[in-house]
């Protein structure tokens, strides 16, 4: 018999691009499992389930694709934008996990996107029957995706989902610009945008890093200027300096105008935040989706500062996170870029244009980047950004609470929600602005921010009185050697009948004891002589007591000079002198103290210590009646015919 021919098989230009594919998804199943995915069942099953998918995907076009179908192509294709961008943006993610380590902790589940990007494209063209182009594409996309949205370890299958987005969008959504067919968004803005809408319509923003990503980019010192000096090169090699120029110009002053109208910053705690300055660089920057002329590109950066300043504005007002602002304009954007193109080329505009490209695209970007850098150095010397910012601190908030400026007590409140949720003590985490003059060391800072917290609560004006955490920070901030914070603690401590306010007492009057001669304020001293005087945190001891009612008297104390007097109207804590008493009950007097008024009447009345002065001691009736003090006006009425 003559032996059988072999069976055809696939050719080995089917197999090899699979098999490259089939080795690509081992890569990211163990990306996966070297992740959290250990010890998440959830995030194993999704890389499991996300892996499965690919590979049933990958045996499907192993199948139908054989010896009289089109072979699966690909070719290597480096586009140096996609390059450049990538470092830029690994440099941002270094600098930022260096003070924020869930960053280094997340970086192989960003890998397992770039893996995921390359296997979901190839899959996806070549079920198209076009060649796959190879390069460096999916760095810079999912890198730029990840420095503002990525999804927490139980629901990080939309991770994935977001990701495909973005390819599909890249794949489907196209369209003819300068003779060829092109994708018309961002990928990674718009699927960003798009699943930005869904979190803030279902209200599910707990289940992403959102938040904190915005949040914990503003920890790095010094890196608005690392920002600045990687889109510098960004800028220099793709011409896209015009748009991040006019979109910080444009949200600056309009930062500045709602500053100059309302007294507030609308941003809270910053100018332009970092999360929007990182956004300007490196997300709506993407030289394929972006007007091409230079008044086009000047009318998209303007148009992106004051849609992320109106964007922030309608969030706030609808209840939603306002992180969300820098997310949802790019692909509208992208829509307008060549309608902007063309407005580009009308009328003056359009002569500008052709001036323009007789000096040279590039040279004229050289201009625009000097005048850039001129802008941000007069940023950074005026404190505009990277200066520790006003907005920051408890005080500037709280005073704007008084004022009743607009969204004060909210903006208070969330301020004071994180201040309370930081540990101060860990020396790793910055205090930040405390709106105190002069250098502060950290003691001095913490014990700045503890008696602000506590008398925030303490007052209970803008938020629930809870005497417990007033005492809670009072302390605190006494034990850091905060002289206001011991004031406050002693006055909780003195005039409150809370059993378990006692622990604290004797630290904070003894702080007090040893700050109030330096102290040009009489109230720690009028405490400390209470404190004697009542035998409350300290054993009675009535000398003590009206030698410190004296210093405080001394600094103009009120209560000071009341309980002075009647210790020396009384002799007690040394001898009687009616004559001192009486000055410093008019010195009461003075201040409009009905009770002062009555007791230096009854002086003048009986000439003790004064002269006798019967018209003196009605006109000091007279007054304390109309303080409101009852026995003066009994007594007036007895005395007239």
């Amino acid at each position: 018999m003559s032996p059988q021919p072999n069976t055809p098989s696939p050719e080995p230009r089917v197999r090899r691009p699979l098999a490259m594919l089939l080795l690509l998804t081992g890569v990211f199943l163990a990306l996966g499992f070297i992740s959290r995915g250990r010890t998440n069942p959830h995030l194993a099953w999704t890389f499991c389930g996300v892996a499965g998918f690919l590979a049933g995907w990958q045996l499907v076009l192993f199948l139908v694709t054989g010896r009289n179908k089109p072979g699966l192509r690909w070719e290597f294709v480096p586009v140096p934008s996609h390059y450049v961008q990538a470092t830029v943006q690994f440099a941002i993610y270094v600098y930022w996990g260096w003070y924020w380590r869930e960053v280094y902790t997340e970086a192989p589940l960003i890998l397992s996107q770039v893996v995921f990007f390359y296997i979901f494209d190839a899959l996806l063209t070549w079920s198209r029957g076009q060649p796959w182009r190879l390069g460096f594409g999916p760095w810079p996309i999912i890198f730029s995706t990840n420095l503002f949205l990525w999804f927490r370890d139980d629901w990080y299958v939309f991770q994935f989902l977001m990701v495909a987005t973005g390819v599909l969008a890249k794949h489907f959504i196209r369209w003819r610009r300068d003779g060829k067919i092109t994708h018309i968004f961002n990928p990674s803005a718009f699927a960003l945008t798009l699943f930005s809408l869904v979190l803030i319509c279902t209200k599910n923003t707990g289940c992403t890093w959102g938040e904190p990503i915005a949040l914990t980019q503003g920890l790095p010192p010094y890196l608005y200027t690392e920002i600045f000096l990687c889109g510098l090169v960004v800028q220099y090699f793709f011409l896209v300096t015009l748009m991040t120029f006019s979109a910080a110009a444009a949200l600056g002053l309009l930062s500045l105008l709602y500053l100059r109208v309302t007294g507030v910053y609308l941003f809270i705690d910053s100018n332009i935040p970092i999360a929007v300055f990182l956004g300007l660089h490196l997300l709506m920057t993407d030289p394929a989706t972006t007007p091409r002329s230079s008044l086009g590109k000047i009318l998209f950066g303007s148009l992106y500062g004051a849609g992320v300043f109106g964007a922030y504005i309608v969030l706030d007002v609808l209840g939603a996170p306002t992180f969300y602002d820098k997310l949802l304009l790019v692909p509208l954007l992208n829509l307008l870029t060549p309608l902007l193109d063309r407005l580009a080329g009308l009328g003056v505009m359009g002569r500008f244009g052709r001036w323009e490209m007789l000096i040279g695209q590039r040279k004229m970007n050289l201009a625009y980047m000097g005048g850039w850098v001129a802008l941000f150095l007069v940023m950074l010397a005026t404190g505009f950004v990277q200066a520790p910012h006003p907005g920051s601190t408890l005080g500037f908030w709280w005073k704007a609470a008084e004022e009743k400026r607009p969204r004060a007590v909210a903006n208070l409140r969330l301020i004071l929600d994180r201040l309370t949720r930081e540990d101060l003590d860990d020396p790793s985490k910055p205090v930040g602005n405390t709106s105190a003059t002069g250098p502060l060391n950290r003691e001095q800072a913490i014990g700045i921010l503890d008696d602000q917290i506590g008398s925030i609560y303490a007052e209970g004006k803008f938020v629930p009185t809870n005497s417990a955490e007033a005492i809670h920070y009072f302390l605190r901030g006494c034990e850091h050697g905060n002289p206001d914070a011991c004031t406050h603690l002693a006055i909780e401590y003195l005039f409150s009948e809370r059993l378990e306010t006692q622990a604290g007492m004797e630290q904070a009057l003894a702080t007090l004891e040893q700050t109030c001669l330096q102290s040009t304020n009489g109230l720690p001293s009028f405490l400390v002589g209470y404190a004697y005087d009542v035998g409350r945190g300290h054993p009675v001891d009535k000398a003590k007591a009206r030698k410190f009612y004296g210093q405080a008297a001394a600094l103009g104390d009120l209560n000071a000079y009341k309980n002075l007097a009647r210790m020396q109207l009384n002799g007690e804590g040394g001898p009687p002198d009616h004559a001192a008493a009486a000055l410093w009950l008019q010195k009461a007097a003075d201040l409009q103290d009905g009770q002062s008024c009555l007791y230096l009447a009854r002086l003048y009345h009986n000439g003790d210590g004064v002269p006798r002065d019967e018209q003196r001691a009605k006109a000091l009736l007279e007054q304390a009646c109309n303080l409101g003090v009852q026995p003066a006006c009994i007594l007036l009425q007895q005395a007239r015919p």
